[in-house]
């Protein structure tokens, strides 16, 4: 009987899709747990792998939402194991994982995330609003140019499973039938800040969400075909923000982070004008595309 259901996204990333397959089927060995590879770039086929309990679905790119979906959708575990295809397992923790939760009903639990050189990665933050979001990006930048002494702080407060607001989307864990039960992922939200969205709609329905240390997961973060955070990445992620602002806080958050958003793409333009993007602009500005979004 499958226990765990793992569910990887692939957007022209086979290499490092290899790895993480490599990763998954030499390390787990106390769980039954299958495989599910949405392929979302159907012109660049995937070979078949030859792995047991294991399965590609190709899909035109509907998003991340939508993949995960699709994924979810086929899956016969107790558990979803959604996983990033540029990550790879470092320790076999389904077994513990299901004795630590398998009684708890709780919403999603968030694993421990490193860079390839082993160190902290964060993976769990406050919840979404203007000034959370502040504190949200000093702890990303401690971990970019913070002391040692700093980092070894914050790493002792997540030394064990605790509460948290939300996880990251790169390596998380949900029951199957508490997934369903919220209707799976928003699939407005193409990329970006649809782990955020689900962990709140968990948190409203009672189920708490959680950081689970015990399991670590390498994570290159953002290791994919075009290897630059750029213009159009830039553009999804800040128009998820901004719906993720729409849906859950008031009209007074709403403008303080259109607001603040604003101000960091003129600083960006500022000390790099080639990253000048006229439709990011007219986005932040709330400037309609054609199609109204």
């Amino acid at each position: 009987m499958i226990k765990y259901s793992i569910i990887i996204i692939n957007y022209k990333q086979e290499e490092l899709l290899k790895k993480c397959l490599s990763s998954i089927y030499s390390i787990f060995k106390s769980e039954p747990f299958e495989v599910i590879v949405i392929n979302n770039s159907k012109e660049d086929k995937l070979p078949p792998f030859n792995l047991p309990n294991f399965r590609i679905i190709e899909s035109e790119n509907y998003g991340y939402a939508n993949a995960n979906n699709t994924g979810a959708g086929k899956a016969k575990g107790k558990y979803i194991f959604f996983l990033n295809a540029d990550t790879e397992i470092r320790n076999d923790f389904l077994a513990e994982f299901d004795k630590a939760f398998g009684n708890l009903e709780f919403g999603a639990a968030g694993l421990k995330l490193v860079y390839p050189d082993g160190s902290f990665q964060p993976s769990c933050y406050l919840k979404n609003n203007f000034f959370n979001e502040i504190k949200n990006k000093k702890l990303e930048q401690i971990f970019k140019s913070g002391s040692e002494t700093e980092k070894k702080e914050i790493e002792k407060k997540y030394a064990e499973i605790r509460k948290v607001d939300w996880v990251s989307g790169a390596a998380f864990i949900v029951k199957r039938n508490i997934f369903e039960s919220v209707g799976g992922f928003d699939e407005r939200f193409f990329l970006f800040y649809e782990d955020a969205d689900l962990c709140k709609r968990l948190s409203d329905k009672g189920y708490g969400i959680y950081y689970y240390p015990c399991g670590e997961v390498i994570h290159l973060k953002g290791e994919n075909a075009n290897r630059n955070f750029n213009d159009v990445t830039y553009y999804f992620s800040k128009k998820s923000q901004i719906l993720y602002y729409k849906i859950h806080n008031n009209l007074f958050q709403r403008f303080l982070i259109r607001g603040y958003l604003l101000a960091r793409f003129s600083i960006l333009c500022l000390i790099n004008p080639s990253r000048i993007n006229i439709f990011i602009l007219k986005f932040l500005l709330g400037k309609k595309n054609d199609k109204g979004t």
